[in-house]
């Protein structure tokens, strides 16, 4: 091998080993050419192009390169938002497949861990694994009280690997784009820092741990969502002991009468996790989603869970009401604020053609054949046409909305995506303008409260002040005044304005704290005092615009 592209930082042997593996792959699936470019020797003359389509061939090449790869590739797939559909559809086809390991490592593993033998820890433990995968695999075990658990032990040597790959991987995306220019524009390095956080986060069972116990504390108020029981005292960054749930896969009783009560809830709970609480299960196919003997819904595997800035959440809200209003522009200004846009943007034309896919989407759904989660892959493609990359966790949602709303459609079939957010948008909106006001938000309400109280209290003092030096013949200011009216009635006027303005705020302060403090009567749970300050101070202030747009002295 040639080192042209090995330059710089010196890869080591091992790295320089794995290189090489790849170059063989990559000339056995056709991609000769680029190899040579990258300092193999030869390459470009090796193997044959085989007939597959380069998306296939990419997918057995990531399947013969193992574990870390196929990852990799099975994150891909999810950002529909920058590699083209035909590719994005094969990587989704990647199986995390993996034999597993003997039980006597994975009883080594727990006692390295715990520092207890598996005799001392369970009353039994099943030596035979329930589940195996390139990360990990799954025991059934009983705790000393009797507790039925699963205890999931990472496999031996799994980390090296991951972090050698990485390390691969992240001077692949230096080298890759040189040899081919194309891929220049997907910023690889990017791509593959993002991977190896996600990556590293899979790998340590402790912030597994943690997502499940945030999810649950979520969920607490929900009492249709069970989560397993995590116990920390046998937890560590291999080993993951949780509460066996005696449930079954959802997509069992898929088609049964029950079951689309089932698929309206679990739609409602995902819209719940979105919008209020701003955490959501990254993963919900059939497999981590279990129904219980009672009715309650279970939610497993917890290595990614997808997490909203405030920000985010209200882009969200933003596009989902966008979509019910059928306004394209609304439609586009919440998308841009959901990732971020190149200079090649042309907003007309982007704007344009969501307008084209909104009256598409609203008439193959009075029709019954459209999903939301087809709109929403739809617009992705088009941000992807106008050059607008989105957020990692913007596709995480995007992408579990998808896996729900298939999941849900299994259950019932008749089920609409689009009428279940429209029974949920008026829970949105309450959300959205009368949020629970904690601590945080009392005092923020208190100081500008306390701040318009001092500003209403000194405004006549100072007015009055400024009156006086007015009838004495005391000037204030140099300056012409154009309008031919007295300085004093100008004065005068916008002393009126700004007692209005206060007026207008402190009603605006004061529904506030009694929306918060749920005082008085009320409709539906919303406190109608509260409802009706906020409603009078919107009518003096759409007055007061007209009346200012009607003088002409806006």
């Amino acid at each position: 091998m040639n080192e042209p592209g090995f330059h710089g930082d010196q890869a080591g042997p091992g790295e320089l080993a794995r290189l090489a593996a790849i170059a063989r792959v990559a000339i056995a699936k056709g991609w000769g050419r680029y190899a040579d470019r990258l300092g193999f020797a030869g390459a470009a003359t090796a193997g044959t192009a085989p007939p597959a389509s380069d998306a296939r061939r990419l997918r057995d090449a990531l399947e013969e390169l193992g574990p870390t790869f196929v990852k990799f590739g099975q994150m891909l797939s999810q950002r529909d938002d920058l590699f083209p559909a035909e590719l994005v559809a094969e990587l989704r086809g990647l199986q995390d497949r993996a034999g597993s390991f003997p039980a006597e490592t994975a009883r080594r593993i727990i006692q390295e861990e715990t520092g207890h033998p598996v005799a001392d820890l369970f009353a039994s433990f099943d030596d035979q694994p329930m589940a195996a995968a390139s990360i990990a695999q799954v025991h059934c075990a009983t705790l000393p009280d009797g507790t039925a658990v699963i205890v999931k032990v990472q496999r031996p040597g799994i980390a090296t690997t991951v972090e050698g790959d990485i390390a691969v991987l992240r001077r692949l995306a230096r080298l890759l784009p040189a040899a081919m220019p194309s891929l220049r524009s997907f910023n690889l390095a990017d791509l593959v820092e993002e991977f190896a956080v996600t990556l590293r986060g899979e790998l340590d069972f402790e912030q597994e741990a943690r997502n499940a116990e945030r999810f649950a504390e979520a969920n607490r108020g929900e009492p249709l969502v069970f989560v397993p029981r995590i116990f920390r005292e046998l937890t560590t960054r291999r080993v993951l002991t949780m509460e066996h749930s005696p449930g079954h896969r959802m997509d069992q009783d898929a088609g049964l009468p029950a079951q689309s009560g089932i698929a309206r809830e679990l739609m409602r709970l995902f819209l719940t996790q979105v919008f209020e609480h701003g955490v959501f299960h990254a993963d919900p196919h059939p497999g981590n989603v279990f129904l219980l003997p009672d009715g309650r819904i279970c939610f497993h595997d917890f290595g990614a869970i997808g997490e909203l800035s405030p920000r985010l959440q209200e882009s969200l809200r933003q596009l989902f009401l966008a979509i019910m209003a059928r306004d394209a522009g609304w439609v586009a200004s919440a998308y841009l604020g959901m990732g971020g846009a190149t200079a090649e943007l042309d907003r007309a034309a982007f704007t344009s053609d969501l307008a084209v896919s909104l009256d598409r989407y609203y008439r193959d759904s009075e029709l019954g054949g459209q999903s939301f989660g087809a709109i929403l892959q739809e617009f992705v493609a088009l941000g992807r046409k106008h050059h607008i990359r989105l957020l990692r966790e913007t596709m995480l949602l995007v992408r579990a909305f998808a896996e729900l709303e298939s999941l849900v459609r299994k259950l019932d079939p008749q089920f609409s995506s689009l009428a279940a957010f429209q029974a949920y948008s008026g829970r949105l909106l309450k959300h959205a303008f009368l949020p629970e006001m904690g601590v945080g938000r009392v005092a923020q309400a208190y100081r500008m409260a306390s701040t318009l109280r001092e500003v209403a209290g000194e405004a006549p003092i100072t007015l009055r002040r400024l009156m006086g030096r007015l009838e004495r013949g005391e000037p204030l200011f140099d300056i012409r005044h154009q309008s031919g009216g007295s300085l004093e009635r100008h004065l005068l006027h916008a002393s009126n304005r700004l007692a209005f303005a206060l007026i207008v705020a402190s009603i605006v302060i004061g529904s506030a704290i009694l929306l918060s403090a749920h005082a008085g009567p009320h409709w539906e749970e919303l406190p109608l005092l509260g409802i009706a300050g906020f409603v009078i101070a919107g009518a003096l202030g759409i007055a007061w615009a007209l009346l200012a747009l009607k003088s002409g002295k806006l």
